[in-house]
């Protein structure tokens, strides 16, 4: 080739001309011919297209130093000063291009006679883009946790990343070429099969495997494995992508536990709870509302709680509805719970509690608690009445323990008469007789204030034989006075004594309570008979309760011609608290009573009762095989006489002045004191000692067991006898304790000298 400019537009003289040159335009690579100064002699079609030259460059003067980087200059340059030089090649040179386009190239460099050389150019922009682009998904698959394996299409190991061998513990050298089925546990044989026929299907397949660590360590993997294919279609193997998910099942393990305890507790609860979000929209309810009536709280549900729909859609309430919205908008304004109480229309009284739902640091919403308070609510009512009535109790207590000392000087006072009445013939056997009455009377009244204490204050029962005839006439003086107007009553006794060991005062308090209940039952007025029989229990009676045919029993009776008991609530009228009178007009307490009195007697109780045919409580009570208690009579008047000083302590001065005048009567030398500190001062003056202190209990600042522990430490021969209305057991004990003997108030002159002389013997 001659060093003239090729001409390839000029007529070729041979075949080989034509040819090279249809070579040249036909390269699917840009070329170009360019001299030493690096002008352009000749560009290949594409060449023109990449660089945008025209189609006749010789006369354009193009020159390629603008395009081409350094390095390719320098070598263009020393290949055009030495034509005999070898082609050259250089990969990946970043060409910038007239239109501002870069691209990476590989470029030959041949030279050509005549101080031409030929370059072409190889675009490799693309490839460069994707080998870097599959450099960075190699880097990011090798830098991952989770297990990557790549098979080929016999579904052998071809490739694994690192985090394989930190999960498995096998090597790289130990799997390639190996199918994958080793790192299965022996049960999921069959899922292999499956996963290797849906991919050999060209379908995708993910689920849980359970494999096998090498050390032997079962774990368990969430696996993605995936097809893969060439670009022409062909079936190349298959991509595993695996991730460890024992310490995740063994957190949701927990967390499903945690979630079946609390639900298991939500079920257990008789609440019906509800969790509202910020919307006040129900999110989650528990089963409790199908165990409670349709309304509830003021909820009222037709069927079950929609989720997502308003609470406060199921409050038909007006004012209610407010008042909730009020509550849940405070709730979950300040964090803080709050209780809410709501009575029903049909007595049922709800507790609502509303408290914050926290999550974290957020409060998402609001918990509702609704619960039946009903029986809570009647039993708190019981407990303020209670407390009512044991305040009462204690008032009784007061009047009783006062009246009782009133009682002692008219009893003693009135003795003290019918001494001096014996003592003077001339007196009228109408006054003796008057004073037998006074006395009498007032035995009387000491039995009430004794029934006051046993209902104001606990007392051990002292069961005797009475005559169940005298406890009903009894009763029925007791009741009438406290019976309204249109109540009348009528008393039966039987025609013969019914003998029956039992309390009196337990059998006077069963007696009043069934009268206040039949009372209670006719609102409008009727009749109460109170009758006793000597009856024979029936077979049917016999039966229900075992009984020994053929025994008889003392039956008292107490029947109403009131609204009576509907046949539903007949069993539940001897439940403790059960009651259906208005609030605050029963504790139900008062058949419960009645029914342990006469258990505890060795009876039962029967019940016939229909709604608008008045009630009738049969109390049975077994005969008593003993013998009758004496009938109460004006204790007669001891003539004993003794000697010997006697000091009375006592801070009522009636009370001093007829102690002194009796225990004189008697022959005894008195001394009196209104305190304990008075009793100790006449103690250490007086001439001779004294040898009895009969002393009150119940003093200011200093009490009968103070007194006697003063008066022992200094004059140890001193006996006392210390007189009270009650003493319960344990102050009766430390009265015992102090070798004092105790006289109950209010006692007769007979007693307390019979007392007096029994310490007196003991010297």
């Amino acid at each position: 080739m001659s060093n003239a400019p090729i001409n390839i537009d000029a007529p070729k003289r041979d075949l080989s001309d034509r040819w090279w040159l249809s070579l040249f335009n036909a390269s699917p690579d840009a070329q170009v011919i360019c001299r030493a100064d690096g002008s352009v002699q000749h560009a290949n079609p594409r060449a023109q297209r990449l660089f945008k030259l025209p189609s006749a460059p010789v006369e354009a003067g193009l020159f390629l130093h603008q395009t081409l980087p350094p390095v390719a200059n320098e070598i263009l340059e020393s290949l055009l000063q030495s034509p005999e030089a070898d082609p050259q090649h250089r990969k990946g040179l970043k060409l910038l291009l007239v239109d501002g386009t870069s691209l990476i190239m590989d470029l030959d460099f041949v030279p050509l006679q005549g101080c031409c050389v030929l370059i072409n150019f190889r675009d490799t922009t693309m490839a460069h883009r994707l080998e870097s682009h599959v450099q960075r998904l190699i880097t990011a698959i090798d830098a991952t946790p989770d297990v990557f394996l790549v098979t080929d299409k016999n579904y052998l190991i071809t490739y694994v990343n690192p985090a394989f061998q930190t999960a498995t513990g096998y090597g790289i050298e130990e799997v390639i070429g190996r199918p994958d089925d080793f790192l299965r546990a022996p049960g999921e044989q069959e899922r292999v099969r499956e996963y290797l026929a849906q991919v050999g299907q060209g379908k995708e397949w993910v689920g849980e495997l359970t494999n096998l660590r090498a050390n032997g360590e079962a774990y368990l993997v969430e696996s993605t494995i995936s097809p893969i294919f060439d670009l022409a279609g062909s079936f190349m193997g298959y991509v595993t992508s695996e991730r460890d998910i024992t310490l995740r099942k063994k957190l949701q393990e927990e967390l499903r536990r945690e979630r079946d305890f609390a639900e298991s507790i939500l079920r257990s609860l008789d609440s019906a709870i509800y969790s509202l979000d910020r919307e006040f929209r129900l999110t989650h309810a528990n089963d409790g509302w199908r165990q409670m009536p349709a309304e509830h709280g003021g909820i009222r549900l037709s069927g079950a709680p929609e989720i997502g729909r308003a609470l406060i859609d199921y409050v038909p309430d007006t004012g209610r509805r407010a008042e909730l919205l009020a509550s849940f908008q405070q709730v979950l304004d300040s964090g803080k719970a709050q209780s809410n109480f709501f009575q029903a229309a049909d007595g049922r009284y709800w507790a609502v509690s509303i408290s914050p739902w926290v999550a974290g640091a957020q409060n998402r919403g609001l918990i509702l608690s609704v619960e039946d308070h009903t029986i809570f609510h009647e039993v708190q009512n019981q407990l303020f009445q209670s407390q009512k009535m044991e305040i009462i109790g204690t008032l009784a207590a007061g009047v009783a323990h006062d009246f009782n000392n009133l009682l002692q000087v008219i009893i003693g006072h009135v003795q003290l008469l019918q001494m001096q009445a014996r003592r003077q013939p001339a007196v009228s056997a109408a006054l003796s007789q008057g004073l037998e009455k006074i006395s009498l009377a007032s035995f009387r009244a000491r039995d009430i204030t004794t029934q006051l204490l046993s209902f104001s204050r606990a007392k051990d029962e002292r069961s005797v034989v009475l005559d169940l005839n005298q406890v009903i006439a009894d009763a029925g003086k007791l009741t009438r006075g406290t019976l309204r107007e249109n109540v009348v009553l009528e008393v039966r006794p039987a025609a013969e004594p019914l003998e029956v060991k039992m309390d009196f005062t337990r059998a006077s308090q069963a007696l009043l309570n069934l009268f206040t209940n039949a009372q209670d039952a006719m609102p409008e007025g009727g009749r109460i008979s109170l009758t006793n029989a000597l009856v024979e229990p029936g077979a049917e009676i016999v039966a229900r309760h075992q009984l020994r045919s053929g025994r008889q029993y003392a039956c008292c009776s107490v029947a109403d011609t009131g609204v009576g008991i509907p046949a539903h609530v007949l069993p539940k009228i001897f439940q403790s608290y059960f009651s259906t009178k208005a609030a605050g007009k029963g504790t139900g307490l008062g058949l419960p009573i009645v029914q342990r009195i006469v258990r505890e007697a060795g009876g039962f109780i029967e019940v016939e009762s229909a709604p608008g045919k008045g009630s009738t409580f049969h109390l049975y009570l077994p005969l008593a095989t003993e013998q009758n208690a004496p009938a109460a009579e004006a204790p007669k008047m001891s003539s004993l006489h003794g000697t010997g000083q006697i000091l009375v302590v006592d801070d009522v001065e009636l009370l001093r002045d007829f102690a002194q005048n009796f225990l004189e009567m008697a022959g005894f030398t008195v001394l009196t004191a209104k305190n304990g500190e008075e009793a100790l001062r006449i103690l250490a003056k007086a001439a001779k000692p004294v040898d009895i202190i009969l002393s009150d209990y119940n003093m200011p600042s200093m009490n009968g067991v103070d007194l006697v522990k003063r008066v022992s430490a200094n004059w140890p021969k001193t006996k006392f006898i210390l007189a009270s209305g009650y003493l319960d057991e344990k102050t009766q004990a430390e009265v015992r304790k102090q070798n004092a003997t105790l006289i109950l108030k209010p006692y007769t002159v007979d007693d307390l000298i019979k007392v007096i002389m029994q310490e007196m013997a003991m010297d």
